[in-house]
């Protein structure tokens, strides 16, 4: 607890023992809501586990776009063949 927020509540006209247990209840909360920083190995590791999954998802996207690429052609060529027996005259 810092002295100088004790005073500054004091002069309020606050009771001693109020100022101390709004300043504790501020402590607890301020320490409560602490943010925790990532270091630089933790953000290497998390930007390297990154890079791996998307590369995986790259893959997976590229296999369903030649996939689809492939069935569409399929289904050309079905209505190719389909539009050459059924209308010839």
């Amino acid at each position: 607890m810092q002295t100088a927020s004790l005073d500054i509540l004091e002069k309020t006209h606050l009771p001693p023992n109020q100022a101390r247990a709004i300043l504790q209840v501020m402590e607890m909360e301020m320490t409560a809501r602490e943010v925790k920083f990532a270091t630089k190995d933790e953000i290497k590791d998390a930007f390297h586990a990154l890079q791996l999954e998307i590369r995986g998802v790259e893959t997976r996207l590229t296999r369903w776009v030649l996939t689809c690429i492939l069935g569409q052609t399929a289904v050309m060529a079905g209505a190719l063949y389909f539009a050459l027996t059924h209308f010839r005259p």
